[in-house]
């Protein structure tokens, strides 16, 4: 009996033979299929991947590679959305993204909330592993803290982006007014006082004298700005001091007609006149010999008696 073996790649042979003389002999051939499964194995792996991944306009973090299955990019605040393309190789593969499928090779466009974005793509044949791959897409936050306005339900407030304080003078019959600051950008939050505004402002009593008001503007980051208002509220006059006022003008008014009354007109010679405003309303005539001088002194006297009479006629009796 004579017996061997052989030893091949992947392959063992057993080879028993037996002579006798020119006698007959058994070949029993066994395989071992350990570096085929390999093989199979290997391109499963091939068939489910991605070929590439790209977002229009964002560079991912690293360079893209088939046995790479993360990757991140970072955006801006005002980025409201990505355009993603993840294309496989494979005919066969069906490509997915956050559980969408995907047209192979073509570009869909998904929306980004502020703050990290998380993408998951996978890649199925539906006979072989899935392959999935993440791309993370961060957001930045919004460090808009501005104004644009500040609505007050009395009174106007000229308002500008580069000032913060402001004043405001309110009559005494105005008790409360109400605030309503309008943000420049929705993501921001504010409040009046400390109580959250919406858009129909935060209600603020106003006592005597001065109030401040402030505005406080968080942006989405969490920066703030304060805005503050100084309110004056006008005292309230004393009751009846309007009728005093206007009784003392009432006054003084008569002060100076009364005063001018006082004033009386006088002969040039400081004399009384010898005639009475009666015997001039009779129509006395003067006598045409009396000497000239005289005369003259007459028709003094009778004007300053006829300005007597109209002034007197004026004040009433």
């Amino acid at each position: 009996m004579l017996k061997k073996r052989f030893k091949e790649k992947g392959v063992k042979v057993i080879l028993v033979g037996s002579l006798v003389g020119m006698g007959t002999f058994t070949y029993m051939p066994t395989a071992e299929a350990t570096e085929d499964t390999a093989v199979t194995q290997g391109e499963a792996q091939t068939v489910n991947t991605l070929s590439k991944p790209e977002i229009d306009g964002i560079t991912l973090n690293q360079q893209f590679s088939t046995d790479v299955l993360e990757y991140s990019a970072k955006v801006g605040k005002n980025v409201e959305k990505i355009s993603l393309l993840a294309e496989s190789s494979s005919e066969t593969a069906t490509v997915s993204v956050n559980g969408i499928q995907l047209t192979n090779g073509k570009a869909e466009d998904f929306s980004l909330q502020t703050g990290k974005n998380t993408f998951t793509i996978t890649v199925s044949d539906g006979i072989n592993e899935t392959t999935t791959y993440t791309v993370q897409v961060d957001k930045s936050e919004s460090d808009d803290n501005l104004l644009t306005a500040i609505g007050l339900s009395k009174g106007s407030l000229p308002f500008d982006a580069s000032v913060t304080a402001y004043k405001v003078s309110l009559a005494n019959k105005v008790n409360t007014i109400t605030v309503a600051p309008t943000v420049s950008d929705s993501t921001a939050r504010v409040n009046v006082n400390g109580i959250d505004a919406t858009s129909k402002g935060v209600k603020v009593n106003l006592p005597v004298g001065k109030t401040t008001v402030k505005i406080v503007v968080a942006a989405e980051n969490g920066d703030k700005k304060t805005y503050t208002l100084t309110i004056t509220r006008a005292a309230a006059k004393a009751k009846g001091t309007e009728d005093k006022d206007t009784s003392k003008g009432d006054e003084a008014k008569k002060e100076s007609s009364t005063g001018t009354s006082k004033t009386q007109p006088s002969s040039d010679n400081g004399d009384k006149p010898s005639s009475t405003p009666s015997d001039l309303s009779k129509g006395q005539v003067l006598s045409s010999q009396a000497p000239k001088a005289q005369q003259i002194a007459s028709i003094s006297t009778q004007k300053s008696y006829r300005i007597l009479i109209k002034r007197q006629s004026q004040l009433g009796p």
